[in-house]
């Protein structure tokens, strides 16, 4: 929650908000976009107090917000999500706009990414990550924002993409008032003017640019841990576990890999499709067009645990309480005679949120009520409670602070001690080299290469993606 914060932010800057998961920073952003409302205190824009009491309101005073979580319009097309709710804003006349207008704008918005030759009439469920996050970002851009609001931008991007992100808001900053909420590190000393620290709800410090290599900053960074080091594991593979060979289903072809006991290896640009594709074939629910999967020194098919990037929220009972999300895999471990001990329930709960680290929450807890961070906490959480030889993690760090996320590479190095097979599919290829001893490489839904990290860089596993 929010506690008695004082923030200021100027036109022609991109101010960045750092702190730890649950501390206020996407709180503070949502009463600033009108999702929430304030219960104390006053904003002002320009000399002018504002009243916000939700999101039209914010927006008639030109303040935008472009969430973490993905807003957009499954069954509709690029360009009915480009425009949706802003066909006011391309109006020169009483009659809504034709759909000239429309495509005009809506290229004209898409050309400042390179994205102009993306069909307006495709689906949008066709288009990749960062093709999702520059739609939902140019159908703001259309309204001309005074104030734009980044929760999380950064997440599953590459560094290509980033790259391409990040030099267009530092032109588009130039008349715009630019509120970065970040994990990224690198991105705050690339891109950012000024930078304040949220810690308790409240803003304890901030800085400008040229204060980014005083000590007292440094100590902050520290004590968020936002300039770690990866905790490096050197291991000697143990038994087969997995056998990937010459599998191939629509979009996926040709993928060779296996994964071995105390082994973490990486996987690379797969679509949503693909990823659900190469899911259902290791879980058996799909059957290969060519090639197969077999699991060496199982009878059956083992019991494959998954955390998939989908939305935390798509995973969780919001409703109930956080010790009962952590267990609800396997209630056979809460059992007491004939019934689930509630008692039993509540001491994993407790551990597992000790183990994570989460401060904004105990076991009466509902997650309607945590940050979307702590969330994907808990979502991690079940997949420790529910032991397996095998664990596959999708973008698991995509909404974890520094802090967090150290303590999940730690976790990652302690099941591969422990004999696990870990596949880690990740769009941060600092991670995938710190993290993995190899690295599957797929492009276009193909395999193209099977690395060794010891002989990798993130600039070359760049050429080699683009």
């Amino acid at each position: 929650m929010i506690n008695n914060l004082n923030f200021t932010a100027y036109s022609g800057e991109i101010h960045a908000i750092i702190g730890n998961n649950g501390e206020g920073k996407t709180v503070f952003a949502t009463l600033l976009s009108g999702i929430r409302e304030a219960t104390s205190g006053n904003i002002f824009l320009e000399g002018q107090e504002l009243h916000i009491t939700d999101v039209s309101s914010a927006q008639r005073y030109g303040i935008y917000m472009l969430q973490q979580e993905q807003v957009l319009f499954p069954d509709l097309s690029i360009r009915d999500n480009l425009i949706a709710g802003n066909e006011h804003f391309l109006k020169q006349s009483l009659w809504a706009p034709s759909r000239h207008t429309i495509d005009k704008a809506c290229l004209e918005q898409l050309r400042k990414f390179g994205l102009e030759n993306l069909d307006l009439n495709a689906s949008i469920q066709k288009t990749t990550a960062y093709e999702k996050l520059i739609i939902q970002l140019c159908r703001i851009l259309i309204c001309q924002p005074k104030v734009l609001i980044l929760d999380e931008p950064a997440t599953c991007l590459t560094p290509r993409e980033l790259r391409k992100l990040f030099e267009f808001l530092k032109e588009y900053k130039k008349d715009t008032v630019i509120i970065l909420i970040t994990h990224n590190y690198s991105l705050l000393l690339q891109y950012c003017n000024r930078i304040s620290i949220i810690d308790a709800g409240t803003v304890v410090a901030t800085f400008d640019e040229e204060e980014f290599t005083h000590p007292k900053f440094k100590w902050y960074i520290e004590k968020l841990k936002m300039n770690f080091s990866y905790p490096e594991l050197q291991l000697v593979p143990g038994n087969e576990l997995v056998h990937v060979e010459h599998l191939s289903f629509h979009s996926l072809k040709d993928l060779n890999f296996s994964l071995h006991e105390k082994e973490i290896i990486g996987l690379v640009r797969l679509t949503n499709d693909e990823k659900d594709n190469l899911y259902n074939l290791l879980f058996q629910k799909l059957t290969p067009e060519d090639g197969f999967v077999r699991f060496p020194g199982f009878e059956k098919r083992p019991y494959i645990n998954l955390v998939s990037d989908r939305e935390a929220d798509k995973s969780l009972f919001l409703t109930q309480s956080i010790p009962f999300n952590i267990t609800a895999s396997d209630f056979q471990k809460l059992r007491h005679r004939l019934f689930t001990s509630t008692k039993v329930m509540n001491m994993y709960g407790t551990h597992y949120l000790q183990k994570l680290d989460v401060k904004d929450a105990d076991i009466t807890t509902k997650p309607y009520h945590l940050s979307t961070g702590t969330k994907q906490k808990v979502v991690i959480s079940r997949s420790l409670f529910n032991q397996s030889k095998i664990y596959i993690y999708d973008e698991p760090t995509k909404n974890l602070d520094s802090s967090s996320k150290l303590d999940l590479y730690n976790i990652l190095n302690a099941l591969a001690i422990e004999g696990a097979a870990i596949l880690l599919i990740s769009s941060d290829y600092e991670e995938l080299l710190a993290m993995c001893s190899r690295i599957i490489v797929v492009k276009e839904g193909k395999q193209i290469g099977n690395y060794s990290t010891n002989y990798l860089s993130v600039e070359a596993l760049s050429k080699e993606l683009e």
